[in-house]
């Protein structure tokens, strides 16, 4: 059945009464919060069987709720964090979790990320229930504890074996609800040392100094010499840069032996970690053999909760869930969807996804939602309600066509 014909209208109200109860409920990634539990009330109401799971290092738990349809087909799986970063009052110009409405924005942390996409993921299952459209595969719900930080909601998805029963997960992200974005880079972060020698600042010429070394690679960095892979990717290429640098405190002063830097590698699908590593060997090795006196070493550092890297993904454009958020988007708001790579770096749902002989993943990693990906995390983070419930609208459109 075809969404267009079904009637799909989120009120501005309702979008309004439940950001304004969610936001209000401080949330801050690490601290006690009754977040989950308004969560799992929300999802009950829906008529969705609720499961709480426990987050190693979390004192709140990652909720899943599921509703089983007709048939077993691939389902969908919406995908929203209910923990926010922190916020100074101080800094505010007004109480980040009073959840104010000012001329149709709602103030608050969380907001943007993600309690405006949290809220337009259950009115969006609310059109879906409310519909009575049969539906060919399950509705999931998830929303985590740790999605500032750890990310370990779509390692548990795939432990219980939600990822084998969807076809499309929906990641909570702010796009301005026009985005569709299918696209994410493998991320890794490595700690490069120069090593020289240390010497009494009054005789330099008999140390090595390994800042005047380091220098030497942010310049080469700087340049585009460290080639990475290409890779596969339909969207963007790879990418490094200097995160950081630093020496080590020998007492007094000296001239330094040793000097860190920290370097950020966006790769992208057909590329491996050691096709990164790699790469970064050699160019260490060929900067080592231009100088003549000073030694490179590297490290891997890793990106917590198990992780060596943030492993790259990317969706088909062709994928039925890509055409059909490009649909809704375009049905709803009159203009035509965007479909690109992700602006924010990364999502946890891209950990579901396995590759196929087409380098494409698969459940389908959409990433879309109201509010402007740029407020985030910000003084003052606001959203405006009428662009939480349109993307309501737009995401119960695409559920309906994709489980109809």
């Amino acid at each position: 059945m075809s969404t267009q014909s079904q009637d799909v209208s989120v009120d501005v109200g309702r979008a309004e009464q439940l950001l304004r109860e969610i936001v209000s409920i401080r949330s801050v990634v690490g601290e006690p919060t009754t977040a989950h539990l308004w969560v799992s009330e929300r999802l009950r109401e829906l008529g969705m069987t609720v499961e709480h799971y426990a987050v190693e290092g979390r004192k709140t738990p990652l909720v899943l709720g599921v509703l089983e349809g007709e048939g077993d087909g691939p389902g969908v799986l919406f995908d929203g964090h209910y923990d926010t970063v922190g916020a100074v009052p101080s800094d505010w110009s007004r109480d980040p979790f009073e959840a104010e409405v000012i001329d149709g924005e709602l103030y608050g942390r969380g907001a943007v990320d993600s309690k405006g996409t949290m809220v337009s993921m259950l009115t969006a299952i609310e059109q879906v229930v409310t519909s009575n459209q049969p539906r060919s595969g399950p509705l999931y719900y998830m929303s985590d504890s740790d999605g500032e930080d750890g990310f370990r909601g779509a390692v548990l998805m795939k432990d219980l074996g939600v990822a084998k029963r969807v076809g499309t997960v929906f990641s909570a992200e702010a796009t301005s609800n026009r985005r569709v974005e299918i696209a994410y880079p493998g991320i890794s972060t490595w700690k490069i040392t120069a090593v020289g020698r240390t010497a009494h600042p009054t005789e330099p010429e008999r140390g090595i100094n390994a800042v005047t070394k380091m220098a030497k690679l942010v310049l080469a960095v700087d340049q585009g010499r460290l080639a990475i892979p290409q890779g596969d990717s339909q969207f963007f290429g790879p990418r490094v840069s200097i995160q950081a640098t630093r020496t080590s405190h020998v007492g007094g002063w000296a001239i330094p032996g040793r000097c860190d830097v920290i370097l950020s590698v966006m790769s992208t699908v057909g590329v491996s970690l050691a096709e990164v590593r790699d790469a970064i060997d050699a160019f260490l090795r060929t900067l080592e053999q231009e100088d003549g006196e000073v030694r490179f070493e590297r490290k891997l550092l890793p990106m917590g909760a198990g992780r060596l890297w943030l492993r790259p993904g990317e969706v088909d454009p062709r994928h039925a869930a890509v055409a059909a958020m490009a649909d809704a988007v375009e049905a709803v708001t009159g203009k035509p969807a965007v479909v690109q790579h992700f602006n924010g770096g990364w999502v946890d749902a891209v950990e579901l996804m396995e590759a196929g002989e087409d380098g494409f993943g698969t459940p389908a990693a959409i990433t879309f939602g109201p509010g402007d990906f740029e407020l985030a995390h910000m003084v003052d983070e606001h959203i405006s309600v009428a662009e939480v419930a349109q993307a309501g609208e737009i995401y119960a459109r695409a559920t309906l066509e994709l489980l109809g």
